[in-house]
């Protein structure tokens, strides 16, 4: 008999080069909501996986607590191989514990902030078929949060329950928004009251930052023309840098 006070979790993280600009926003808002997981009854552990073009483990079975999110925004989106190799892997790593000591609820979240354009492996019916074949024969949840597209839709494509799937704006607000979300949805999944994101919720995940998040250079201050006519300007040296 698994243990029935116990999640696990796995965050499956978007880090390609797009995300640069919610990084900090991303990365805050999954600290914040690890840290309330911690503090709900019941054992939690997470484990992380962050790709771009390349996927990797950041943790494994991991005390919440314990936990500390990085994120590089680097490459393309490998989607489909770090859900295909991520579900495949957490799927051996709980099958080797005893029975006794496995969870009575899996977890999966993926968030990411465009579409499939890199993976090798893994093929969109791959990807549908294996989370389609864990929700079906072992019962674990899944939850899609996508922004940069229809997110249900996408979800939906993958295997993922409309219900479970959400869009989000690339914005401060949004991501905060979306990730307490996240936080209520596996918060009622723990505990057996499992609710589907509601509409307040998904209006909320596309919420737009009240003032740019770049500002423009400030207009720089008016030049004499005796200034302008100054021999060393006139043979000085301009810098310039190319982003």
């Amino acid at each position: 008999m698994t243990d029935p006070n116990y999640t696990a979790m796995l965050l499956v993280i978007d880090r390609s080069g797009s995300m640069a600009v919610i990084r900090d926003d991303m990365v805050g808002g999954l600290t914040t909501m690890l840290a309330e997981q911690a503090a709900e009854p019941g054992l939690l552990t997470v484990d992380i996986v962050t790709f771009d073009t390349e996927i990797e483990t950041q943790c494994s079975l991991a005390d919440p607590k314990d936990v500390t999110v990085t994120l590089e925004p680097r490459g393309g989106t490998a989607l489909f191989d770090a859900i295909g190799q991520s579900v495949t892997g957490f799927g051996r790593v709980l099958a080797a514990l005893p029975e006794h000591a496995r969870p009575d609820t899996v977890q999966v979240v993926v968030v990411t902030d465009g579409e499939e354009n890199s993976s090798r492996e893994f093929g969109l019916d791959a990807v549908r078929a294996l989370v389609t074949h864990q929700k079906e024969q072992y019962s674990w949840d899944f939850m899609f949060l996508g922004a940069n597209q229809d997110a249900v839709l996408s979800g939906e494509r993958l295997g993922f329950d409309a219900g479970s799937s959400m869009t989000f704006m690339p914005s401060a607000e949004a991501v905060s928004n979306m990730s307490a979300s996240m936080g209520r949805y596996v918060k009622d999944v723990r505990g057996k009251t499992k609710r589907m994101f509601d509409a307040d919720e998904r209006v909320s995940s596309m919420r737009v930052d009240p003032e740019p998040r770049f500002q423009s250079a400030p207009t720089p201050p008016a030049t004499s023309a005796a200034t302008l006519t100054s021999p060393k300007l006139a043979t000085g040296k301009m810098d310039g840098k190319t982003s």
